[in-house]
């Protein structure tokens, strides 16, 4: 948790991101900030799980940051969470590799959440559910349909349970933004294989597995970029919370800017 007489002037925060098109969205929002640091992140929780602990021992105790916002795009499992809804993961557990509910479950910080929503102002509105990650991209509409069922989750990702229990081995806050990008209802292509064991997309895999599924693909890049626009446009209200001065409070200030070697 973080502590009730925290300096808000002194404390670093990062925004971790997948890399690909949804890091590049929140930068697009972010603009040219040196008051906000985005680090963007592999695709996958055990991708995510080395890069975070590799990126740790870089860290000095003054460079070490005090809460880290997961923003990106997830599914969804239920009917009530349409694409283009931005949702915060209250709560998440590991559904991956047969571990079907038998995984800890996770919390995200309060505190980190609230702070977020004080800076983005009374206009967002964003309700607080339940998600599951799993190891491989959830395809079929009634598999997630089912899932969803199953886990009584709203929403299904890749990477927050990695995080989270990051977060918590190293006693730093995590909170998760995410943006609904596909329906429950909605097939997807087949993307399993489309990512390196290192979480890296791969563009010719991902090209043929769009080209055998088109008309899924077609709905799946309509949603991604409806999700898309939705990242950009938080993460500008993020950037301009401080209508004053046109400034971040400095209590977003991290430092380094965004992890090239991702993008």
């Amino acid at each position: 948790m973080i502590s009730a007489d925290l300096n808000p002037h002194s404390v670093p925060w990062w925004i971790l991101a997948p890399q690909g098109t949804e890091a590049q969205a929140i930068a697009k929002g972010l603009g040219k900030t040196d008051r906000i640091h985005l680090q963007a992140m592999p695709v996958g929780a055990t991708a995510v799980q080395s890069f975070l602990a590799n990126l740790a021992q870089t860290w000095t105790a003054k460079e070490k940051p005090q809460g880290l916002l997961v923003m990106g795009v997830t599914g969804s499992l239920s009917a009530d969470y349409d694409i283009g809804q931005a949702v915060w993961v209250e709560q998440c557990q590991y559904w991956g590799n047969g571990d079907h509910g038998q995984g800890q479950e996770y919390v995200g910080d309060r505190r980190l959440m609230d702070r977020v929503n004080h800076l983005l102002g009374p206009e967002w509105q964003i309700p607080m559910v339940k998600g599951i990650t799993v190891s491989e991209v959830v395809c079929r509409g009634e598999e997630k349909e089912l899932l969803g069922k199953k886990s009584g989750a709203q929403v299904v990702d890749m990477e927050n349970t990695a995080v989270l229990a990051f977060g918590e081995a190293n006693q730093i806050p995590v909170a998760i933004l995410r943006v609904v990008s596909d329906t429950m209802a909605q097939d997807l292509p087949n993307l399993n294989g489309v990512f390196t064991e290192q979480g890296a997309l791969q563009p010719l895999p991902l090209a043929k597995a769009l080209l055998r599924r088109p008309l899924a693909a077609g709905h799946l890049i309509q949603g991604s970029l409806k999700a898309c626009a939705q990242l950009t446009a938080i993460a500008q209200s993020l950037s301009s919370s401080n209508r004053g001065t046109g400034k971040i409070p400095r209590w977003w200030d991290c430092g380094k800017m965004l992890g090239k070697q991702l993008l």
